[in-house]
């Protein structure tokens, strides 16, 4: 889709950015409205209770983030609420920290580890019901996409997933997704339904900031509504459900990071066992460093044509990495000179490409994904390793097929982060 064409589009809001659209811009008043309604507000303060109970103590030096840190947990919930009604099925972007469009100030909505480089969006599904979902490229180089189709439970169970690297595509590079009960194998990018609530969700994988944006996105209910729409009330009690059932499954999340012991690195797994991509591998690692220490990790890109390391803070939501390094993907990160991808996860500059700002954080949580993986070769397993060690021997820790940086470099790479990140809030 072109600029012209989003540009000249009744749904489509911006010719450069197109998830800035009709359903987003009307959705997010809704949730706006929906934060101070009394069922959700009592949600809040119930979970706020809850969460202070299990958090003060093992994350005390970061507790100057809890309010704002359940605030936005709750208002994910609050957006997945208001898009949840599969007879009116819209396309509702979420997991960004707070930012600026359309006139007003949004909430963030992170939580679980979410990823610097991802686009999720969301569309509710009711099983029974007939959909037509259309993705259209937007830039030269679309970024890679899946669309899974999950339960509407806290655990995210995966009913179906496809992948673009697999899915057939139109002569104009239009992807043409079918979602209904029946069976998948019968049909090309198509998903089967199963009884219960669903959503499908869409995350688009951007790992050029500046030159990627998301496929525009539209999706039709075909056999159309069988019933009037939800109003405000019951969208409050459906975020008042989902806002209490999922807390004790974002704690999990949350301790699978933080409860390991400090500095050791995970194995990578597939992410599909909690809620995660299931054509994803994933590692963690709980990061605790003293002023003067330094984490190397090193790291295989297995065949993974997207991949991306990022830090989170004690209530597993990503550090600032739009005006820091707080995170790279295989884009924006530098090989080493053997093939190898070596991060260094420190407080100050250690002056290679590859740092992992921790913004002054004794403790975060280090994550690193692998997915998209080459088709038609032989699957490699993912290998990751790190080591502690003083900031000060790093030059002599590291290996000098390493790749530096130097002031110069530094300061136009965070010019580029902070360009791109603005480009996702693009709303003309």
């Amino acid at each position: 889709m072109t600029a012209s064409e989003l540009a000249h589009s009744a749904y489509f809001l911006s010719s450069r950015n197109p998830v800035a659209n009709a359903d987003q811009r009307d959705l997010e008043q809704v949730a706006l409205r929906l934060r101070t309604h009394p069922a959700v507000e009592r949600a809040r303060k119930v979970s706020g209770v809850l969460w202070r109970n299990v958090m003060a103590w093992p994350a005390a030096e970061q507790m100057d983030r809890f309010e704002e840190a359940i605030d936005e947990v709750v208002f994910n919930f609050v957006l997945r609420a208001v898009n949840s009604d599969g007879h009116y099925p819209r396309v509702l972007r979420k997991m960004q920290p707070a930012h600026r469009w359309f006139g007003h100030d949004m909430p963030g909505s992170r939580w679980g580890g979410d990823s610097p480089d991802f686009c999720y969006r969301l569309i509710p599904i009711e099983h029974g019901g007939r959909y037509l979902v259309t993705a259209t490229p937007t830039c030269e180089r679309p970024p890679s996409v899946t669309f899974t189709l999950m339960k509407n439970m806290p655990s995210l169970q995966t009913v179906g997933l496809l992948d673009s690297l697999d899915l057939k595509t139109e002569s104009d590079g239009r992807l043409i997704i079918t979602i209904d009960e029946r069976p998948e194998r019968v049909f090309h990018n198509h998903l089967q339904t199963t009884p219960g609530d669903m959503h499908l969700l869409v995350r688009d994988a951007q790992g050029d900031w500046l030159a990627q944006t998301p496929w525009a996105l539209r999706v039709e209910k075909l056999d159309g509504p069988q019933r009037d729409p939800l109003g405000d009330d019951a969208l409050a009690r459906e975020a008042a459900r989902q806002i209490m059932e999922s807390m004790y499954y974002v704690y999990y999340c949350t301790q699978s990071g933080s409860g390991q012991a400090p500095n050791e690195l995970r194995a990578p797994a597939s992410s599909a066992a909690f809620g995660g991509m299931a054509t994803q591998w994933g590692s963690k690692s709980n990061v605790v460093l003293a002023p003067d220490e330094a984490l190397i990790v090193t790291t295989t890109s297995a065949g993974a044509t997207f991949r991306n390391t990022s830090l989170c803070d004690m209530f597993f939501q990503t550090v600032n990495y739009w005006s820091r390094t707080g995170s790279l993907n295989a884009d924006q990160m530098a090989a080493d000179a053997d093939g190898r991808f070596t991060y260094v996860v420190a407080h100050q500059d250690p002056g290679v490409h590859n740092w992992l700002d921790t913004g002054g954080r004794r403790r975060t949580i280090f994550g690193h994904r692998w997915q998209a993986f080459e088709r038609g070769k032989i699957a490699e397993t993912p290998t990751i390793s790190s080591r502690l060690v003083k900031f000060s021997d790093l030059e002599r820790e590291l290996d000098s097929r390493v790749v530096r940086i130097d002031s110069a470099g530094r300061k136009a790479q965070i010019a580029a982060r902070m360009e791109g990140f603005a480009s996702r809030f693009i709303d003309d």
